[in-house]
């Protein structure tokens, strides 16, 4: 019978609220202390040269807050996302760990970790020869490739059968395992997009703060 997997802790949409409950008002905190901050004491620096001179910096006082609460929402969501992306890719690497052999007649009896290594390397060692003999790759390069994969590959399997205690592995452990990074793969272009676009809106905001700081030490 297919496994199915499971979600990441119950149902995804309350998940994802309660991660950004948690999440949002630290974000709203810090965007709207800084950037608010910031607007503030360029107000404070020229409450004395005028009426209009003063409604116009309290009203930059505003803008600048309320662009500290928007932007602190918007990171806060980003933040909210990228910890459930993180948090589904986990739990479908975990599953991915847990699936059966594909063949019950195959053998499926677990192997010493450290018995293994060989057996892997050969395998690798097969599969890139096969892709270099398609791409008609050249010797120096295909065996370059080789070792690379090869240690690439086998070595980072091991250390992940280390690191989740798994001490006997069976075929599939090592299908398994190739799925799982597929898995990562796969999630990595959306994580990198959160992290750049959270990144980049506070790069922003910082800005925005340190012009009203300039101003604020130019009109002193």
């Amino acid at each position: 019978m297919m496994q199915t997997p499971p979600g990441p802790n119950g149902n995804s949409p309350r998940t994802f609220f309660q991660t950004l409950i948690r999440t949002l008002p630290l974000h709203v905190l810090v965007t709207t202390s800084i950037v608010g901050g910031a607007a503030v004491f360029y107000s404070l620096s020229v409450s004395n040269r005028g009426t209009w001179t003063m409604l116009g910096s309290w009203s930059l006082t505003a803008l600048y807050i309320l662009i500290g609460l928007v932007g602190g929402t918007v990171a806060g969501v980003l933040d909210a996302a990228q910890r459930m992306v993180e948090r589904l890719e986990q739990v479908l690497r975990d599953w991915l760990h847990t699936l059966p052999a594909l063949n019950r007649s195959a053998d499926t009896i677990g192997r010493d970790l450290s018995t293994v290594r060989q057996d892997y390397e050969t395998l690798v060692d097969h599969a890139v020869a096969q892709a270099g003999r398609r791409l008609r790759l050249p010797q120096w390069l295909e065996r370059l490739t080789r070792a690379a994969v090869r240690g690439l590959v086998v070595d980072r399997f091991i250390a992940s059968c280390t690191a989740r205690g798994v001490h006997s592995v069976a075929p599939q452990d090592f299908r398994n395992w190739l799925l799982a990074e597929g898995v990562s793969l796969g999630f990595m272009p959306v994580l990198d997009q959160l992290v750049w676009w959270r990144y980049l809106l506070f790069g922003i905001l910082l800005l925005l703060a340190a012009v009203a700081l300039a101003l604020a030490f130019l009109t002193t």
